[in-house]
């Protein structure tokens, strides 16, 4: 995806796409991190002319704040990476994605004659970092699971509108989406059902503490050590027993 031919930044781009501090402030799993909640980290995201993209990288770093917390990451690298991932699952290539993200280190390896696979090198190398890897990650999570606390506040937004908003139709409308919302799932019921034989049970653990005595005895007589009789194989063999053709004859006591 080019983004040649974009307006310019300063130019007619809308404010309610840009990335505010208090949005990424409220975001952040640990408070620890707003020390470094700088106009420059927002500005990563806000200087990003198009603005679906920009609406996409903002949605994206507010979503995926919680891998923070994974590990020693700094706010400005989280960022990057996001920038980086939304690329990517839009259809970039490594490559060009993280020319997009990192220009300026980009445009230095262009400077220097590397080649297009040198470049691509680098960002094949960016693309493995456990930074992107753990946000990579956090974008297969489903999206209900990962935005159950926005469905919980959208919920009380309902309800609330359901009592007090003095508009009718606007309490029925809540109330509607509700009932539509909370609503008990439909049960699933599985039966499964298991007939066996006691006596083969019976058998089946008799020769498993047989099996298991038997180990330890060669353990212990140093036959076999633990790790081989952990790796060992059990070979299960039938033996079919013929039966045995006999003259034999009644005796009767009386």
């Amino acid at each position: 995806m080019q983004l040649s031919n974009l307006q310019d930044v300063d130019t007619d781009t809308e404010t309610t796409d840009h990335l505010t501090k208090e949005q990424l402030s409220g975001a952040l799993p640990d408070k620890r991190f707003r020390k470094y909640l700088t106009d420059e980290v927002i500005d990563v995201v806000n200087s990003e002319p198009n603005s679906e993209l920009r609406r996409v990288f903002r949605d994206n770093v507010l979503t995926y704040a919680s891998v923070l917390t994974t590990g020693k990451f700094s706010l400005a690298a989280y960022v990057n990476a996001v920038k980086f991932v939304s690329l990517k699952l839009m259809g970039d290539k490594a490559s060009t994605a993280y020319s997009k993200v990192f220009p300026d280190r980009y445009q230095n390896l262009i400077d220097k004659g590397a080649s297009p696979s040198y470049i691509a090198s680098f960002a094949d190398n960016y693309s493995k970092t456990g930074l992107i890897t753990k946000i990579m990650e956090q974008t297969m999570v489903p999206t209900h699971i990962l935005n159950a606390g926005v469905y919980q506040e959208a919920i009380n937004v309902q309800a609330e509108l359901m009592h007090t908003a003095k508009s009718e139709m606007v309490r029925q409308k809540a109330a509607e989406s509700l009932i539509t919302n909370l609503a008990a799932p439909a049960l699933a019921k599985i039966e499964l059902e298991v007939n066996y034989n006691n006596d083969v049970v019976e058998d089946l653990r008799a020769t498993t503490k047989a099996l298991a005595q038997q180990q330890l005895r060669m353990i212990m007589n140093g036959q076999a050590s633990a790790k081989e009789i952990a790796h060992s194989e059990i070979l299960a063999k039938t033996t079919t027993v013929k039966p045995i053709d006999a003259d034999y004859e009644v005796i009767d006591d009386k």
